[in-house]
């Protein structure tokens, strides 16, 4: 029993990006008429679909387009209205236009959010409200329009159209989306499709990125962020989305001039520029911080073959550039390729004996434009080279036109990708022509030339931790959990925002994480008792009411190494630290101490100090942070963050990216057990911000990392409110325990995770041809790994699938028994299923089961219709549909029988609106 899904999120989007017909308001032949403008650019980029004009002046035609006075005399309603007038008149016509029937609306009359109506509301404020009801979707305002080159539609003020190409971009700034048109036609660079937001009313950035990654015309997604508008959630589950299958770059800016959008960097994190950096990694993507690097990433999106691997080679014609090149490649973790003993006998034979016998390869100053050639085909059948870097510098052995010529050449008859840099200017000029006439990256410096290969190589990287298989998943404890939950709820049941630290070490060993034992006094005399007690030196620390939060160590007017004395042995000694620290405490507090905690010393055998734990950011939410560990200030320069949930394989990823990595493999014994220990530590960490969201933030400084293992010294949590996760965490609370029908065998039905990739391509190869052919309608082969990291490691907030899976019957392990999914679209209105059942389990009621628990799923999270459709053979799903209450319907267009049932009733017109559409 099986059948197949499409996702529906963004079909109304095609009402914006391919409209039978336009009406543009506020176009007139006026000099700086906007919509004058813009009328002007669809008729020249030869847009085949209706044009229509409104000016309220009445006049008869705008260029050469009839022209109507109100939006009523229209003879038929548009598919797409571009709204060009006054800022006055936008609401009013934004009703008028809903009122009509027309449903997609886009904005380029600026400043409506500094604009507002009588009584105080901007006007952005009020189109939103006004469109809503009618089920208008609003693009704008304030943007620059859209290019469509498959749709030969410039619907916008730029004074240049876009070429055709396989780049489909989407800014937040009008003015740098011009002027990238500007740009790429320079570079003969093309796109599909080309769009600036402005306000982002309603079509927010999520909404494109989602319809850029399903539509075919577009190989690559590039993206110019200026802030983040809206949910952090939602944009990040986009890209994870979009980079799954596309290449994703994003421009995202420090600079932030309006004050009310200003990012504060989360406790603990010197700036916001970190946390972008970790966001946009873990979705995926590709960051680019410059303009500059922009259009350096644009040459290698156009023009760049699927990347084969990392390594690359360097040619050219002196070992100056060479050096810049590879310099920055190192800088940049990128790694030079080790030619193989053939290559390297092959090029003796075009190359000068004083030559170096290795990449980079100089090919000195008398290199002509066949050696050129000879050498760059060489490297390209290097197994060991996955792409070149072909650097010319000026001479007059090697004519650059000339030169550049045989090595288009070369290029042309190789899979492996070539990048080129042609220095100079004067002379070099008409060789770039020519090369970015043959579709090759080509770049002036060879940093930039190597910056735009590490985009590709970091891209590559991004998407094979995303697509790790994480490790088998091993079930927490739960009990121990729910003391957790207990002791975070008692202190915030008595007012406070923070643990003690006697409840902040019991939380870590409540998750199994090492952590110093402590003993508490209340004065100076108690505390030497317990040193006396405990023998050798110890460690006496004074708490009071800072102290107790995490991060607070950075503060020069209470820096947190005042608060400790260390080494102490003798009970002299201890008196005297502690009354020390007891003064200094009052001093600075009226209350005086909270109360001394006494550790043995742990210091020694070779102990490493390591720095992790939790922080909250006000737009990625909970964050993960690993770094240098100890009190002084300059822990700050080695702040690593990443975002939760995490997997083995994100841990370790952030451990290597800290300062701290490159000394624990110089200083640790046992460098693997130590970073599988920190690794699981973060692990820990991560499920406790999904388990406890009113953690705010926890600091364990220091981790001691020795011979002995791990060691958490020192902690402290505060709380606050309740977090959202910007990256949806493992429903655990879906999963439930069945019995099968026929045979009784136990199973369980939960949600599919990473760690089900190997069951799950088990279970696939159970499948009959037949049952794969109804679940895909169409016959194919086994899935590949990429395939079915996509299938298992998904994104609980857009989609859900549930498995039945069991212990296997003959030998350790569980299989899948069978899974069903829903995709729901970006509103959620609609959600689309699919189902699947081992063919050796038929009549078990699996499908029932797995059908039911969607339904119910969808419902309580608001659906309000789940669909599908399956092949007209497909009579077992069609029959279980109709016993569930589904409403069967044959499509005669598509031939597969349609299934719908409505979950939940709309509450709003839009929402009937959508329904209908």
């Amino acid at each position: 029993m099986a059948y197949g899904v499409s996702l529906v999120s963004t079909r109304y989007l095609k009402r914006f990006f391919k409209p039978k017909s336009i009406a543009v308001f506020g176009a007139s032949e006026k000099e700086n008429s906007m919509g004058g403008v813009v009328l002007h650019n669809l008729i020249e980029g030869g847009y085949e679909g209706k044009l229509i004009a409104v000016n309220k002046r009445g006049y008869d035609k705008v260029h050469g387009i009839t022209c109507y006075s109100h939006l009523s005399k229209l003879p038929e309603m548009p598919d797409l209205a571009i709204v060009c007038s006054p800022p006055e008149g936008v609401a009013d016509l934004v009703r008028r236009l809903g009122i009509s029937g027309v449903k997609a609306a886009m904005i380029l009359t600026g400043g409506l959010s500094r604009s507002r109506n009588r009584v105080g509301k901007t006007v952005r404020d009020e189109i939103m409200e006004l469109a809503k009801p009618y089920g208008i979707r609003i693009l704008g305002p304030d943007c620059m329009g859209m290019l469509v080159s498959s749709n030969h539609m410039n619907a916008s003020f730029s004074h240049l159209n876009i070429r055709k190409g396989k780049v489909s971009y989407v800014g937040q700034s009008g003015l740098l989306g011009t002027a990238m048109i500007d740009w790429a036609n320079g570079q003969e660079i093309g796109f599909s499709h080309f769009l600036t937001l402005g306000e982002g009313v309603d079509i927010d950035l999520p909404s494109i990125i989602d319809y850029y990654a399903q539509d075919p015309y577009t190989q690559s997604i590039l993206i110019q962020l200026d802030h983040l508008v809206g949910s952090s959630r939602n944009l990040l589950s986009s890209l994870r989305s979009a980079s799954r299958n596309k290449l994703v770059l994003v421009l995202k800016s420090n600079m932030i001039f309006d004050e009310d959008k200003v990012h504060q960097p989360a406790l603990g994190i010197k700036d916001e520029d970190l946390v972008y950096d970790a966001a946009l990694r873990r979705a995926g993507v590709v960051r680019v911080k410059t303009v500059d690097q922009l259009y350096n990433a644009l040459e290698t999106l156009s023009r760049m073959k699927p990347m084969r691997g990392e390594r690359l080679a360097l040619v050219c014609n002196g070992m100056g550039p060479n050096a810049l090149a590879t310099d920055q490649l190192l800088r940049k973790g990128g790694e030079l390729s080790q030619l193989c003993d053939e290559t390297v006998t092959a090029l003796k034979e075009v190359l000068p004996d004083h030559w170096n016998l290795k990449n980079p390869i100089d090919m000195h100053a008398d290199a002509t434009p066949e050696r050129f050639a000879q050498v760059t085909k060489l490297l390209t059948k290097d197994p060991n080279v996955d792409a070149v870097l072909v650097i010319h510098a000026p001479t007059r052995m090697a004519p650059g036109a000339e030169t550049a010529k045989q090595v288009i050449e070369v290029a042309r008859n190789t899979p492996r990708n070539i990048l080129t840099c042609w220095m100079g200017r004067s002379t070099a000029i008409e060789s770039r022509n020519y090369i970015n006439a043959a579709g090759l990256p080509t770049f002036i410096t060879p940093e930039e030339a190597v910056d735009a290969f590490m985009h590709m190589v970091e891209f590559r990287r991004n998407q094979e931790v995303m697509r790790q298989t994480p490790a088998p998943f091993i079930d927490p404890n739960v009990q121990n959990h729910i003391q957790a939950k207990n002791l975070v709820a008692n202190a915030l049941a008595e007012g406070r925002d923070y643990l003690t630290h006697s409840e902040a070490t019991d939380l870590l060993d409540q998750y199994d994480i090492p952590v110093s034992h402590s003993e508490y006094a209340d004065d100076v005399e108690g505390v030497v008792e317990l040193a006396k007690k405990m023998g050798g030196t110890v460690a006496v620390k004074v708490m009071h009411t800072e102290n107790v939060y995490p991060f607070n160590y950075d503060n020069r007017q209470s820096p947190r190494w005042k608060d400790l004395a260390l080494d102490l042995f003798s009970p002299e000694e201890v008196r005297q630290a502690a009354t020390k620290l007891s003064f200094r405490v009052q001093e600075r507090f009226p209350e005086g101490p909270k109360g001394f905690c006494v550790q043995q010393m742990k210091r020694g055998y070779q102990s490493l100090q390591i720095n992790m734990g939790i922080t909250r950011d006000p737009v990625f939410g909970p964050l993960l942070l690993f770094g240098k560990g100890g009190y002084s200030v300059d822990v700050l320069a080695d702040r690593q963050v990443m975002l939760p949930p995490l997997n083995l394989s994100l841990a370790r990823r952030l451990i290597s990216t800290s300062h701290m990595f490159d000394v624990l493999k110089e200083s640790s014994v046992q460098l693997e057990r130590d970073l599988e220990q920190l690794s699981d530590l973060l692990i820990k960490l991560s499920q406790m911000v999904v388990e406890l969201p009113n953690l705010k933030g926890l600091e364990i400084n220091p981790l001691l990392v020795n011979r002995r293992g791990v060691l958490a010294v020192d902690v402290a949590v505060s709380l606050g409110e309740p977090s959202v996760l910007a990256i949806s965490p493992y429903p655990e609370y879906l999963s439930e325990h069945i019995s099968l029908r026929k045979s009784g065998r136990k199973a369980i039905v939960r949600a599919i995770r990473g760690e089900d990739e190997p069951s799950h391509l088990a279970f696939y190869n159970t499948l009959s041809a037949e049952s794969i052919r109804l679940r895909y309608f169409y016959s194919r082969g086994i899935p590949t790994h990429q395939e079915l990291a996509n299938w298992t490691q998904i994104d609980y907030d857009r989609e859900m699938a549930f498995i039945v899976t069991a212990p296997k019957q003959n030998e350790p392990g569980w299989e899948t028994l069978g899974v069903v999914r829903a995709v729901t679209d970006a509103d959620n209105v609609r959600a689309e299923f699919s189902v699947v059942i081992r063919d050796d389990l038929q009549g078990e009621g699996l499908g029932a089961v797995l059908m039911q628990k969607v339904i119910d799923y969808c419902k309580e999270r608001g659906t309000l219709m789940l669909m599908g459709s399956t092949l007209t053979s497909n009579k077992s799903m069609q029959g279980l549909a109709q016993k569930l209450g589904f409403k069967n319907h044959y499509n005669m267009e598509e031939d597969v029988v349609e299934m719908e049932m409505m979950l939940n009733e709309p509450t709003e017109d839009w929402q009937r609106s959508r329904l209908k559409g």
